[in-house]
């Protein structure tokens, strides 16, 4: 948080770009936590696991195994 605000700013850029980046993965290679923040990294975003994880959990998506197991299923 560089100002006030900021951090809620940042947050949602972040729950965004979690967001899209399920969205656009393949069904056949489901992307872990670790992925994401790895992902993330590149793109400029230094989180912890755990909040890549906690964000993703506030949205609704489900961890890696609930979502290949829902894409396995056809849902």
């Amino acid at each position: 948080a560089s100002s006030e605000g900021g951090e809620a700013v940042s947050a949602e850029a972040v729950k965004s770009r979690i967001r899209a980046l399920i969205g656009a993965e393949d069904p056949r290679r489901i992307l872990s936590d670790d992925t994401l923040v790895d992902m993330l990294r590149t793109e400029g975003f230094d989180l912890a696991r755990r909040t890549v994880a906690k964000y993703r959990e506030a949205m609704g998506i489900g961890s890696s195994v609930q979502r290949r197991r829902q894409k396995v299923l056809g849902g």
